[in-house]
């Protein structure tokens, strides 16, 4: 079982290529410095438990990208029930969040419209990897009857609160096509092809949705800090 292989294939991930690379490189430098090979680095337990000995023992070089290949291999371990964690109330809080302040901030600028639908976007679907390099196509409205469904990567998105965000967002988006309205805005975010972009049209920065999660009136729950990974893991494992 070649485990460097399986991890540069990055499935279901929406890594940029440069990102890609990064990770994989990091990946095999670590394999190198413990003395193993992705033909024979053993088994992800034991592979796991040595590159946590060296990080420990600060063996490897300051900078080296190593989190993703370990949560990788955290992935390949089986989990005994007693186990895993309860997301459940961590899901109910996020979901009941973004659609208070959703519904709250009616009146609210763009910016804060983009922050809460990222957050939808990282609940719903969070085996896409970060919402911050999304296609604009990702997130779509069809007519259906009377009303509208949302679908993100093709699928509908059923949770209200959710739903609500990224209409929101998907008509402020829709709205920077028009012609008039690129002239009132910067015409970078009109035309980039990006869902989220920043204000030159190109990739957010890795603390926007750090910033955007500073948005929910609470930053725990139940003595939890939340960050956008322990989100992401939270409402993976409703795919499990």
């Amino acid at each position: 079982m070649n485990l460097v292989k399986e991890f540069g294939a990055f499935q279901g991930k929406t890594y940029a290529a440069t990102t890609r690379r990064v990770y994989l490189s990091a990946a095999k430098k670590a394999l190198k410095i413990i003395g193993k090979t992705p033909d024979n680095c053993g088994s992800c337990e034991e592979l796991r438990a040595l590159l946590r000995e060296n990080l420990g023992q600060k063996k490897f070089q300051k900078g080296l990208r190593l989190a993703p290949f370990l949560r990788f291999l955290d992935s390949k371990i089986p989990k005994k029930p007693q186990d895993i964690p309860d997301y459940g109330p961590i899901r109910a809080w996020v979901i009941d969040q973004i659609e208070k302040e959703t519904r709250e901030t009616r009146k609210a600028l763009h910016f804060i419209r983009r922050d809460l639908a990222m957050l939808a976007c990282l609940c719903e679907a969070p085996e896409q990897g970060s919402p911050r390099s999304w296609p604009k196509g990702a997130l779509a409205i069809a007519r259906k009857g009377g009303g509208c469904e949302v679908k993100l990567w093709a699928k509908p998105v059923d949770t209200r609160g959710l739903a609500l965000a990224l209409l929101y967002w998907h008509t402020w988006r829709e709205r920077l096509d028009r012609p008039e309205q690129s002239r009132l805005h910067r015409k970078a975010w009109a035309y980039s092809d990006l869902l989220f972009p920043n204000s030159k049209g190109e990739v957010l920065g890795k603390q926007a949705i750090h910033d955007a999660l500073s948005r929910l009136s609470v930053q725990s729950e139940g003595g939890v800090r939340l960050t956008p990974e322990l989100i992401r893991q939270a409402f993976l494992q409703l795919k499990a």
